[in-house]
């Protein structure tokens, strides 16, 4: 008998499919090239679940495994000295657990917050600042040289620095630079700024140096990509690079054993960070162990990133309406049964595109799962699995609404 799995995808299942790539590849560009997200972090990992599953199921869908977004010419692309990657990403204490399992529980990680900003290579060379360059696609990035050595976050001159000295780190802008900006924005008739993250890689994008200058930035090292002699320990890696004069992101040492209770333990310390943040990093602390795990095209198998999760609340989709942006575009909104969530009743959520909402497969009267990303913007993450009635009818098409 031949399994399903052996079979060729149906032309619907292709679509979907096809729907789901497009979804990503705007959202992708949206987060790493313009610095607007389009959706939550569940949602794009949801639609990223989604596809893995269907892949799974019909194996000759194309592969979507890429690392950020391809860095358009006017921002000044070059390439990387080494894959910059980016993490596997647990939303329970399950994944952690299952994380240390395979690294192996009697080892030493080195645990740290992670921050919400936006990941920076930086080169240098004797010493000096030669380049910075954002994540981009993980093979080039965007040079952003002039607008980093302007923003006063990293030192243009280490001190006893190796010859050759390559770090990534987190560029971001704390709560306190980003409050005093938005405070100087109204002052001047302007409109606020809705994020920190947002902030800091539209600032990166400036071209006005002096403005970048005024900005606030902030840069914290999470990673020593290359040095001579590379240290043997990532929390040595870390001290090497504070001793130059960079600052490093705050860690801690511990066995696998305690893992998930530091975790747990830095996100009820989360509101106290001068920062933004958005989840845990844990890292195999023996950089000869973690070279030993490898590494899959999109992440290393010896970190992993605990990442907070909004709690979905279940409802039923009831309706779709279509609106019409200043640039003619038209964007699907969703009508559901009215949830209270933080203390907010919500019945509204956009769903962006024809493509995002085609990709979520949606069908009227399905019962979906609704978040409040960052505790403000509702946001539909998917319908409830196994739970449709045939009752359900489809979306129309925004040329066939009354």
């Amino acid at each position: 008998m031949l399994c399903c799995s052996c079979l060729a995808a149906p032309k619907l299942v292709e679509q979907r499919a096809a729907e789901i790539r497009t979804v990503l590849r705007e959202a992708d560009d949206a987060y790493y090239n313009l610095g607007e997200p389009i959706m939550a972090n569940e949602a794009y990992d949801a639609l990223r679940s989604q596809y893995q599953s269907l892949k799974t199921e019909y194996p000759d869908l194309p592969a979507y495994s890429s690392v950020g977004a391809a860095v358009p010419e006017q921002e000044n692309p070059a390439a990387h000295t080494q894959p910059v990657l980016s993490l596997k990403k647990a939303y329970s204490d399950e994944g952690v657990v299952e994380f240390i399992e395979a690294c192996g529980a009697d080892r030493i990680y080195c645990v740290e917050p992670k921050i919400d900003g936006l990941t920076v290579v930086l080169r240098y060379r004797e010493g000096r600042l030669l380049q910075a360059l954002t994540r981009g696609d993980g093979i080039t990035g965007s040079d952003v040289t002039a607008q980093v050595r302007a923003s006063g976050a990293v030192p243009l001159a280490l001190t006893n620095a190796p010859t050759r000295l390559d770090v990534r780190g987190e560029l971001y802008m704390p709560f306190a630079a980003f409050e005093a900006l938005n405070e100087q924005r109204v002052a001047d008739g302007e409109a606020e700024l809705k994020s920190p993250r947002n902030t800091a890689a539209g600032t990166l994008r400036m071209k006005d140096l002096a403005a970048v200058a005024k900005r606030g930035l902030a840069y914290a090292v999470f990673e020593v990509l290359e040095s001579e002699p590379m240290p043997t320990t990532h929390a040595d890696a870390l001290a090497m690079a504070q001793s130059c004069g960079l600052t490093p992101v705050a860690h801690q040492l511990l066995s696998g054993s305690n893992a998930v209770h530091a975790v747990a333990l830095m996100n009820q310390r989360r509101a106290e960070l001068p920062y933004p943040s958005d989840g845990v990093v844990i890292r195999l602390n023996d950089c000869a162990e973690f070279e030993r795990m490898g590494a899959t095209a999109r992440w290393p198998n010896g970190a992993l990133a605990r990442k907070y999760k909004s709690v979905p609340v279940e409802t039923h989709l009831r309706r779709v309406d279509w609106t019409t942006g200043e640039t003619g575009r038209l964007t699907p909104v969703a009508g559901f049964d009215p949830v209270t969530m933080d203390g907010a009743e919500l019945k509204r959520a956009s769903l962006h595109s024809l493509s995002h909402l085609r990709a979520l497969d949606l069908m009227i009267g399905d019962r979906i799962q609704v978040i409040r990303a960052g505790g403000a913007v509702p946001e539909i993450i998917g319908r409830v699995p196994g739970s449709r009635t045939g009752d359900e009818q489809p979306i129309p098409d925004p040329d066939e609404n009354p």
